[in-house]
């Protein structure tokens, strides 16, 4: 495989969430395969941190629009002065819908590779912008099949779509497989002494943005009626977001605050999701739901809605239970069922277990460099 390029991820984002870690998954495998990869971030956020942490190549832009011409400008000269006297191809890999309009912006009189990454299943503006941003893109890569039909239903040509799911680095875990029940106790210990958490109780728990599309509202309804039976369950919500205020008067509200832990953002996830017995996405849109690769490495029972591209990863009653999206009685009742059923629980995050093997991130970045590799010979510059 030809190592002739040099890649550029854009991400504009002002949080560490699911898509910038798959930036960083994706950008770390490549640079275990001799890939040169830059990270073009905004400066001080959350993922210019982590991305030097990891002693990826960065830099910055100031990202002040979606549609920025400064920032077009100065990638312009990086890309310049990086590929000068080189036989080179720069691919601008765009990993938030802003990014693939600054993108488009660089690329005009500029020989590159334009490739545009969708993870959310919003569904896309009709108008000028989202034509120069995705027709004019040379490859769409999506997490999911329904987000492949949301931009076919969009128009946008089928042949410029590929599939690639959100991964997760399923070897870089702070357990062995030897001592993962003795890091679950003591995950479990610590959360309970920080948080004031019962600690030999059943803890069900979900990793999401506090935001409207990731619906945490109906995951504290559903709470409600978990508990009118099972009264002695603790729930843990960890995440930010502009609901964070909102989630906690409800819980007051729902008389569920006892039982109803909203943490915030949590640095580290398998702490988290090591220490919980179930775990419970309850979102409305989900282009994929890279978290629940996470809890299925974390070797536990998943709950999940049937929103955007979740069903492509978990299939009823093999690896997950699936409920309707915005449904908290369904929602409630199948975390009730598997509270019930330990043999239920136990086949269904073994079999999450086996199947997280396929959603590494050595795969997705394979993946993804044929992607690049197919582009760049179909490409013909002017």
């Amino acid at each position: 495989m030809s190592k002739n390029f040099i890649i550029f991820h854009l991400d504009d984002g002002k949080e560490l969430r699911g898509g910038q870690r798959q930036v960083l998954h994706l950008a770390t495998e490549l640079n275990k395969l001799g890939y040169r990869n830059i990270i073009a971030c905004r400066k001080n956020s959350p993922l210019e941190k982590t991305s030097m942490e990891k002693h990826l190549e960065t830099i910055n832009l100031p990202y002040i629009f979606e549609w920025d011409i400064l920032s077009a400008l100065i990638l312009r000269i990086q890309i310049k002065n990086i590929t000068k006297g080189k036989k080179t191809t720069a691919i601008l890999h765009s990993h938030t819908s802003h990014t693939a309009a600054l993108s488009y912006l660089v690329s005009l009189f500029l020989p590159v590779i334009r490739i545009v990454h969708r993870r959310v299943d919003f569904k896309v503006k009709r108008g000028l912008s989202s034509r120069l941003k995705y027709s004019k893109a040379n490859k769409i890569i999506v997490v999911s099949n329904a987000i492949k039909k949301i931009l076919i239903s969009g128009n946008t040509d089928e042949d410029k779509i590929s599939i690639v799911p959100s991964a997760a680095n399923i070897n870089n875990l702070p357990w062995s497989e030897n001592n993962f029940k003795e890091y679950k106790e003591k995950s479990k210990k610590e959360i309970s002494e920080k948080f004031s958490i019962v600690k030999d109780s059943f803890w069900i728990g979900s990793l999401i943005a506090l935001v409207p599309h990731k619906n945490p509202e109906n995951f504290l309804k559903a709470a409600k009626l978990v508990l009118a039976k099972f009264p002695e369950t603790h729930f843990i919500l960890a995440g930010k977001g502009e609901l964070f205020g909102e989630l906690n008067n409800l819980a007051l509200k729902l008389s569920i605050q006892n039982n109803f832990h909203i943490i915030g953002y949590q640095a580290d996830p398998y702490q988290i999701l090591s220490a919980l017995d179930l775990f419970v996405l309850p979102s409305r849109e989900e282009g994929l739901g890279s978290v629940l690769i996470e809890a299925m490495n974390a070797k536990l029972p998943i709950v999940a809605t049937n929103a955007g591209g979740i069903t492509d990863i978990i299939e009823d009653e093999k690896n997950g239970l699936i409920v309707e999206k915005e449904n908290a009685g369904e929602l409630a009742k199948a975390q009730i069922r598997l509270i019930e059923d330990k043999n239920l629980r136990e086949a269904l995050a073994e079999e999450g277990y086996k199947k997280r093997i396929n959603l590494s991130s050595e795969k997705m970045a394979a993946a993804t460099l044929e992607i690049y590799e197919e582009t760049i010979k179909n490409t013909q510059f002017d």
